[in-house]
C-alpha cells in the first residue's frame, strides 16, 4: 500500500469546500489516539490512521502484509465478516504482555465495494467485568456466559467450555440480557465497554 494514499485518502482541489473538510476530517481521524483503519471483507487495507501504524508495527495484534491485514486472532477475522452498517459489533481479544485488545466493527461503506471501519483500543491488563456482572445481579453462571462472550467465543464454544449444552447457554444468556435491558450483542457490548477503564 502507498503510505502516501493512508495519509491522504481523498484528493479534491485546494478550493473545493468539501475537499477541505475531507481533508480536515482526514487530519482529525489520523491524529486520533484509537487505531482505526478500514478494510475491505476480504482483508485488504484501504486505509490507516498512525495510531494503526504504530500498532502494526508492535505486532502484538495485527499487521499488514501485502496490502492484507494478518491477524493474530482467530476472532477479529470473524468480527470482520459480522459487521454490519446498522450496529458496531465488538470484542475483546487478548495480546501479549497481558495486554488486553477491545475491536469495534462497523460496516462504513456498503456493496459494490464494501467497507469495514475497525477501530482498536489497548485496555491494559485483563479485561474483567465484575462491576458489570454485580451491578446487574447476575448468576455465577450468566456472568461467566457474559465474559466469555465478551472475549469473543461463540455459544457454541462457550456450552463446551462449561460442558453444558446449548439451549443451557441460550437459557443463561437471555436472563442476562433481561437483567441488563439489552437485546443484542452489540448493545451487551455497548454496556459492558462502559465498566472497561482504559
Amino acid at each position: 500500500m502507498n503510505p502516501d494514499r493512508r495519509r491522504r485518502p481523498w484528493s479534491a482541489p485546494a478550493d473545493d469546500a468539501e475537499g477541505q473538510r475531507n481533508r480536515a476530517l482526514a487530519a482529525w481521524i489520523d491524529h486520533e489516539t484509537r487505531a482505526r483503519l478500514l478494510v475491505t471483507r476480504a482483508l485488504e487495507v484501504a486505509w490507516m490512521n498512525e495510531a494503526a501504524r504504530m500498532l502494526q508495527a508492535d505486532d502484538d495484534l495485527f499487521k499488514v502484509e501485502g496490502g492484507r491485514l494478518a491477524t493474530r486472532s482467530r476472532a477479529l477475522p470473524r468480527l470482520m465478516s459480522q459487521a454490519r452498517a446498522d450496529e458496531a459489533r465488538c470484542l475483546t481479544a487478548p495480546g501479549s504482555d497481558g495486554r488486553t485488545w477491545v475491536l469495534w466493527a462497523r460496516e462504513v461503506a456498503s456493496a459494490p465495494n464494501c467497507l469495514i471501519g475497525l477501530t482498536v483500543q489497548c485496555v491494559g491488563g485483563a479485561v474483567r467485568f465484575q462491576a458489570l456482572i454485580e451491578t446487574h445481579l447476575l448468576s455465577p453462571s450468566e456472568g461467566r456466559i457474559v465474559e466469555m462472550l465478551l472475549a469473543g467465543h461463540e455459544t457454541g464454544r462457550i456450552a463446551q467450555i462449561m460442558d453444558v449444552s446449548l439451549e443451557t447457554v441460550r437459557s443463561h444468556l437471555k436472563r442476562a440480557y433481561q437483567k441488563m435491558g439489552v437485546r443484542s450483542r452489540g448493545e451487551l457490548f455497548a454496556q459492558a465497554l462502559a465498566f472497561v477503564v482504559p
